[in-house]
């Protein structure tokens, strides 16, 4: 199997809802790599024996697949206001020593809703009679009088108590981690990479990073070049979606390649920042998964570094 192959990876409930059936279905379409649920319907990781542990291990080795991690669903809540933390860590706790078990690289959670960071005023730029030389222009009171405000309105500050509520989970939730040295890493549907930027520079655990999510880049209001520098070290993870952006950057899934992701722009950042792990492609938002699990490896393979 060629170096390509050997970094893309594929959602394993994509292919089936049988976890055991997908290791070999992976392998036949040329993945190298599954992404598997810790609770799908089918199978729950934490409710596994010893023995069925071992069998699950000894299924996708012996398919010629890496076991590239393990996705946690946190439920519509997450860890917002209302959410049960201690029935949900406990489950989130199980999961991870699972997954830690069957030899998984790193834990995936969308985090839902969170706190978005307040925006700090920008000014707005001035020009003094100074700095227009011997151009004739009002002078620096007249200009104040004429604009309402020389800075652009800051957005208003997160609600405090839901700042201490998802920082006082993800600090349990790095305790965790870190019993059993574990990589954890997060996306969300619900908020923006300021959002997440803020959540786990809190949280202050080395175990977390990101699951970066291109979709995500397109709807996000900071531009791409500032979650790169911000972010682009703590990437952990890399899903393989596709959307086309509509107005207020909403946006539609469609099949890896049809959208407006640019893909080879997206592999050179990534390459910047140094990232040489495992991209999975995730077609759960689509109709046809397996047609679409199986066009996008066709059309990453060509450009992958």
């Amino acid at each position: 199997m060629n170096q390509i192959n050997q970094r893309l990876s594929v959602v394993a409930s994509a292919l089936t809802n049988d976890a055991r059936e997908a290791p070999r279905l992976s392998r036949e379409l040329g993945f190298a790599g599954l992404l598997l649920d810790a609770y799908a319907p089918s199978l729950s990781l934490p409710d596994l024996s010893q023995s069925g542990r071992r069998e699950l291990r000894h299924i996708i080795a012996s398919q010629a697949q890496t076991l590239v991690g393990v996705q946690v669903d946190l439920g519509s809540k997450g860890f917002a206001l209302g959410a049960d933390l201690d029935r949900l860590l406990s489950r989130v706790d199980q999961a991870i020593e699972a997954s830690i078990a069957l030899g998984a690289g790193v834990i995936c959670m969308d985090l839902g809703s969170l706190p978005e960071p307040q925006d700090t005023p920008r000014p707005k730029p001035s020009v003094t009679p100074e700095q227009a030389g011997l151009i004739i222009l009002p002078t620096s009171s007249d200009i104040a009088k004429s604009q309402p405000s020389t800075t652009t309105p800051a957005s208003q500050p997160p609600d405090p108590q839901l700042v201490s509520h998802v920082d006082g989970a993800l600090t349990a939730l790095g305790e965790i981690a870190d019993r059993y040295r574990a990589t954890v890493a997060f996306s969300s549907s619900l908020a923006g990479f300021a959002a997440l930027d803020r959540a786990i520079g809190a949280a202050r655990c080395p175990w977390f990073g990101i699951d970066l999510d291109p979709v995500a880049l397109l709807r996000d209001r900071w531009v791409s070049d500032e979650i790169f520098s911000r972010l682009g070290p703590l990437i952990r993870h890399v899903r393989a979606r596709d959307a086309v952006v509509g107005a207020d950057r909403r946006t539609k899934p469609v099949e890896v390649g049809r959208g407006n992701v640019n893909w080879p722009d997206l592999l050179g950042s990534l390459d910047e920042a140094a990232y040489a792990g495992w991209m999975t492609i995730d077609p759960i938002e689509l109709s046809d998964r397996h047609r679409a699990a199986e066009g996008a490896l066709k059309r990453l393979k060509p450009i992958m570094p």
